[in-house]
């Protein structure tokens, strides 16, 4: 089980992925005074030779935490900024359906950039081939906070604890 841990301003630490940590870590960092535990697993304890511990099931940080701003260049983030869609076609499809294009191709000169790349099904981007072609939507390097509130169809979260939903906007 783990502990989520929000920032000094109570949101999460991140989206993408969800800062968890493990319980073993959160004791550490409340024992450690970075952590003030909010919210306990009510049927978990765990022992030591001395004393018995409540197992934290969300935290948040002493000190405010400056967000990221600057996203990595992923297959998954570029799926999630272009919404699972191919912007050639406009068809939403599954992971496994979609590819990374070029808009300029790598065979002339094209880079792996967040300004040259779409995510396009594997018909389209076979049509295309190494065609110079534009999608129906430019592409661009995203903010961290655009692709979290892209993904907020596409994120499988495991909820441990029922303190945690507030924190994630789920109902």
């Amino acid at each position: 089980m783990d502990c989520l841990v929000l920032n000094a301003d109570y949101r999460p630490l991140c989206y993408l992925p969800l800062s968890t940590i493990p319980w073993q870590q959160a004791i550490k960092l409340s024992f450690l005074d970075r952590i003030k535990v909010l919210e306990v697993y009510d049927d978990w304890e765990v022992h030591s030779p001395s004393r018995t511990l409540n197992v934290p099931a969300l935290a948040i940080t002493k000190e405010f935490m400056k967000y990221k701003r600057s996203v990595r260049f992923s297959r998954k983030n570029l799926y999630l900024r272009d919404l699972y869609q191919c912007q050639y076609c406009g068809e939403t499809c599954d992971n496994d359906e979609l590819t990374i294009d070029h808009v300029k191709p790598m065979s002339k000169g094209g880079k792996t950039t967040w300004e040259n790349t779409v995510a396009a099904c594997q018909t389209c981007n076979f049509k295309k081939g190494d065609k110079h072609q534009l999608p129906r939507r430019l592409p661009f390097k995203p903010e961290y906070w655009h692709l979290v509130g892209a993904s907020a169809d596409h994120l499988n979260w495991h909820i441990n604890h029922e303190s945690w939903k507030p924190y994630l906007d789920l109902k």
